[in-house]
């Protein structure tokens, strides 16, 4: 029996999987599941996968379904570069009028929900569409939003781990490593594939560093984004810690999804 794993093609967790796959570390016990934030979560919460870098707000939500591996998480640090708010107005103006969120999230639906409402005050319309760039004001994260903040030149823009940062002086969790307790409580073969996925995943987050010459050379956001700013977002604004000041903004972060 295999371990389904979840692999989100985004480059906030690209680091961990080149190296996984540089060192040879993903052996034939594992099976990858590609798919984004929103599909994955589904997976994982319908048992078709395992593990997964998932939704921090599927964790929160489904408690009794998950564990998550300690020491790592895909947050930020005071930006995160790639879950943005656009839209065509100050956001203190937006209070009533109707903003697109992309279909590929979870976390950062709710995220800027209570950036809007809790911390601001206001009040907006939501709407999920698959192309919310089509709108006045919208959400994109992953990749689609690194790539529209370089090539766009009207729209102003808002990262939401900064606006979390300013409000809060925490970093911001958006995914864990979220495991389905079945496979920790199981004491089989999974479990053993489990347990050195784990091992190695913890190594690479450490080790990635030492790749990134190679990995800016051959990575696609070359295409719209300089190495100097592949590195930066890598390194300067993505975190893949798990500290007790992670933890903090976590539980904060529950306590006002209890609130909305």
């Amino acid at each position: 029996m295999k371990l389904k794993v979840g692999w989100i093609q985004y480059a906030n967790v690209y680091p961990l999987f080149y190296v996984l796959k540089k060192e040879a570390l993903l052996t034939d016990n594992i099976h990858l599941v590609k798919g984004v934030p929103s599909q994955l979560n589904w997976a994982l919460r319908n048992d078709l996968i395992d593990i997964s870098p998932s939704s921090s707000v599927e964790y929160l939500v489904n408690k009794e379904l998950y564990e998550y591996i300690d020491g790592i998480a895909i947050s930020s640090k005071e930006y995160v570069g790639s879950v943005l708010f656009f839209s065509d107005y100050e956001i203190n103006r937006i209070d009533g009028q109707r903003i697109l969120l992309t279909d590929q999230s979870a976390t950062s639906h709710l995220l800027l929900r209570v950036i809007l409402e809790k911390f601001l005050g206001l009040s907006p319309l939501y709407d999920v569409s698959s192309t919310p760039h089509k709108g006045e004001s919208f959400l994109l994260i992953g990749d689609d939003a690194l790539r529209y903040r370089k090539l766009n030149n009207n729209k102003k823009v808002y990262d939401l781990a900064k606006l979390w940062y300013d409000h809060t002086g925490l970093p911001f969790v958006f995914a864990l490593w979220i495991i389905r307790k079945e496979i920790i409580n199981g004491q089989n073969e999974i479990y053993e594939h489990y347990i050195k996925f784990k091992e190695n995943l913890l190594y690479a987050a450490k080790a990635f560093h030492a790749y990134l010459p190679e990995m800016i050379r051959d990575y696609y956001l070359r295409e719209f984004m300089t190495e100097d700013e592949i590195l930066y977002y890598w390194t300067e604004n993505m975190d893949y810690e798990l500290t007790d000041k992670h933890k903090k903004s976590l539980c904060l972060f529950e306590n006002y999804l209890k609130e909305l």
